[in-house]
């Protein structure tokens, strides 16, 4: 059984006020009931905090006693964000010399940072809840999708980070720094692990040298947790433009504090949403799903128990139960409702809940946290299902990757540029050659706990594991059945 990752990054019960500075964000209250739940606009403050309001000082570090000019050129080379919101802590002098400057270097930063994800992150910016109150309405929200539609092809208005307000160029340094890195890091940790373990059990009995070369690598992979995983900047910005297009799926369509009107069932969510990315990119965001279901999967065999009606934290003085406060997660129907309806809630609260290490506190969280599905706009699960693939297929006209799909056009790895751009070689090796606009519960459940459409090439080849991708299909003869009945092709020879 899977323990749950812990992360202590984070404090999870810690508050924000307005005046912290971008060394300190951390993601939004788990208490709020809410995906957007806190404004990260206001975690990177307009001054940087009170304590360093300072006038002269006099220091002896030779950063210090540069000039103002060249204090300035050095925070805005900061390659990232993590690195500038170093600079700004290592003094009070470099503190201050970011605040008078604070718009255009975290703005340039920014840039640099989001650089091959911006247009996913501009429609997570979009598509908040304070942008969609009070109600997040049909129209709204295929409004926002037929922008960003066009913000992904360049055959609409450009999506441009100077045209964005100060205050959101800091709710987006803030909400990356404080959500999608940490979680990169922990989906990072997890599927590699995965990779490197099932690279490792797959080797014959014979090959001995070469199972225990491959098996110290996954123990060492599995080792390192999500502090010292390296990913490349490919391989960075797939996992970053699949976190931004989840919790942008949460937005629209998951539970928060912008009211919903209308509805979408899992057909048309396939159109509007997954129907804006590549194949592999629709595969990308599922396998963040997969994992974020995973992790709360462990979470609820945690806390299951004490939070059961009859448990002891229910019983009164005279021996009665009051049930306020309870769920039954042992209850199938009940246990589908809270998990679909929980992760509807988005990134920010999940990273928090999986910095929690203290059991009581992890209870006393999820009580406030579980959230019933609401049934009106269906869960991503439900959407990534084939069903809801087919029933697109039924229900719309043929699209030009269908058409791909059938005359059975090749496809090839291109490399892994940066940005990445085409199909990453996982993807190329699965569907032998071919192009196939299926994806999610069309393929097998193996692949995706490597979280196969992440890596490089490079990756792969260091693994040794290759070939193992194509023979996944030979674990699961039920999905080449029903792709050839669905689509009338087999992805395998």
């Amino acid at each position: 059984m899977e323990q749950r990752t812990r992360q202590s990054a984070h404090p999870a019960t810690r508050r924000h006020d307005p005046d912290e500075s971008i060394t300190s964000i951390a993601p939004g209250s788990a208490e709020a009931h809410d995906s957007d739940a806190t404004d990260a606009s206001k975690i990177v403050a307009g001054d940087l905090g009170n304590k360093h309001r300072l006038g002269p000082l006099e220091s002896s570090s030779p950063l210090e006693r540069l000039p103002a000019e060249l204090r300035d050129q050095i925070l805005l080379s900061a390659p990232d964000l993590p690195t500038l919101r170093a600079l700004v802590h290592a003094s009070p002098v470099m503190h201050a010399q970011y605040r008078n400057n604070r718009d255009m270097l975290l703005r340039t930063c920014v840039g640099r940072e989001l650089d091959g994800c911006f247009v996913d992150a501009h429609a997570c910016l979009k598509s908040r809840a304070g942008t969609m109150s009070p109600f997040r309405t049909n129209e709204k929200i295929t409004d926002l999708l037929d922008a960003y539609r066009g913000w992904l092809s360049d055959s609409g208005p450009h999506a441009d980070l100077d045209s964005v307000s100060p205050s959101s160029v800091r709710w987006l340094a803030g909400f990356h720094l404080s959500v999608v890195r940490p979680f990169s890091r922990l989906y990072g940790a997890w599927a590699l692990a995965n990779l490197a373990q099932a690279t490792a059990s797959s080797l014959p009995a014979p090959a001995v040298a070469e199972r225990t070369a491959t098996a110290t690598a996954a123990e060492a992979v599995a080792a390192a947790g999500d502090r010292d995983i390296t990913l490349s900047r490919s391989e960075e910005t797939r996992v970053f433009r699949a976190l931004y297009r989840y919790e942008t799926y949460c937005h629209l369509f998951g539970r928060n504090k912008a009211k919903r009107r209308g509805e979408f069932r899992h057909a048309e969510i396939s159109e509007i949403f997954f129907g804006l990315f590549d194949p592999w990119d629709a595969e990308a965001v599922g396998c963040i799903d997969s994992f974020v279901r995973q992790k709360y999967a462990v979470i609820f065999r945690e806390i299951s128990e004490e939070l059961r009606p009859e448990g002891s934290r229910f019983r009164k003085a005279d021996g009665s139960v009051d049930p306020e406060g309870s769920f039954d997660l042992d209850t199938s129907s009940e246990y589908r409702d809270y998990m679909d309806g929980t992760v509807a809630r988005g990134l920010e609260m999940t990273v928090r809940l999986l910095a929690i290490e203290d059991h009581d506190t992890l209870v006393n969280k999820m009580q406030r946290c579980l959230t019933r599905h609401y049934d009106v706009d269906s869960p991503m699960q439900q959407v990534l299902w084939s069903v809801a693939q087919k029933a697109r297929r039924d229900l719309t006209a043929t699209n030009p990757r269908d058409a791909a799909e059938r005359r059975r056009d090749r496809i090839e790895f291109a490399g892994d540029a940066v940005p990445p751009a085409g199909p990453p070689l996982a993807w190329v090796l699965l569907w032998n050659g071919i192009y196939a606009n299926v994806y999610g519960g069309y393929v097998p459940s193996t692949v995706k706990q490597w979280g196969y459409v992440m890596w490089d090439e490079r990756r792969w080849a260091d693994l040794g594991a290759t070939n193992l991708i194509s023979k996944q299909w030979e674990t699961a003869p039920d999905l080449v059945e029903e792709i050839e009945r669905d689509y009338g092709w087999r992805p395998i020879p």
